[in-house]
């Protein structure tokens, strides 16, 4: 049985991970336990909570020794990284088989948002890419491919549906690679898009300067963090769920640099999210700019 190095963290790496796990001896590299909120609790990753009910060997890595440690103890067949959040050292990708998965059809959105900077994009197709790591970031071979639609997705439904596929594919891909029945396939330079990290004031929005479809891209974008909020005057309001066109009734329209959307659900700060209706009951004015 081929053992594989499965290296990730978040919940979009778990389906992979318990499907390989029922054809390859599997070896799961995590980050450490770490305090999360004003309780302070200590939380483990999706990743290593899914390999302790599967039983399978956990290895904390947080950092480049950690990980230059593991590869040097430990033999395996290749290694799977989802989501991992780290960078590789050369030295170890050249003597280890590490295949990537990245959410998006490279060379396009390299880095570290491709399905958020798909959506903003406005990108219709997208797909799952399987690279060869290399030490420039996300430009290995391209060893799989494949395209789906994204068309009127937001980022929760994307990431569980290629989560969802990755480990459909995983499996088959494995076996015919370890068959040498994969042709890799060298990245174009030229057609190269890059994405950096989400941060929490991209979230902001200025509908005054924006259009209506800008906003709602970034409302698909932005489903899970940070969210799209305005400022009316010390308070932040987060818009919880918005439409384009066909509303439901009782909407609250905010009027854009062009066009318009309509809110349905929102949250002013410091207070529980309402209905648009309710929220206007008590400020007539906070959807207007």
């Amino acid at each position: 049985m081929k053992k594989i190095f499965f290296c990730g963290n978040p919940e979009i790496a778990v389906p992979a991970l318990e499907k390989l796990a029922e054809k390859f001896e599997i070896l799961v590299g995590t980050f450490p336990d770490k305090i999360f909120g004003r309780k302070k609790i200590w939380q483990s990753t999706p990743v290593k909570i899914a390999a302790q009910k599967l039983n399978l060997p956990i290895f904390e890595i947080s950092n480049q020794k950690n990980l230059a440690d593991f590869c040097a103890k430990k033999n395996f067949d290749a290694a799977i990284v989802i989501a991992f959040g780290l960078i590789f050292p050369e030295k170890i990708l050249q003597k280890n088989n590490f295949l990537n998965v990245h959410f998006s059809l490279l060379p396009q959105f390299r880095g570290a948002s491709p399905v958020q900077s798909a959506i903003l994009a406005g990108e219709k197709i997208s797909g799952i890419s399987i690279q060869k790591m290399a030490k420039k970031l996300d430009a290995g071979d391209i060893l799989f491919q494949k395209e789906f639609s994204i068309a009127e997705k937001n980022c929760r439904e994307i990431f569980d549906f290629f989560a969802q596929k990755t480990a459909e594919i995983l499996p088959n891909f494995l076996e015919n690679f370890f068959k040498n029945k994969i042709l890799a396939k060298k990245q174009n330079e030229k057609n190269a898009t890059f994405c950096r990290k989400i941060e929490k004031k991209d979230g902001e929005i200025f509908p005054q300067k924006m259009s209506a479809d800008e906003i709602f891209r970034k409302f698909l974008a932005f489903k899970i963090w940070p969210e799209i909020f305005f400022r009316h005057g010390e308070k932040i309001v987060k818009l919880k769920k918005i439409f384009l066109k066909n509303p439901p009734e009782n909407c609250a329209e905010i009027f854009c640099k062009n066009g318009k959307i309509f809110v349905d659900r929102a949250q002013i700060s410091g207070k529980k999210e309402m209905s648009a209706a309710e929220i206007l009951r008590g400020n007539s004015q906070i959807f207007k700019f």
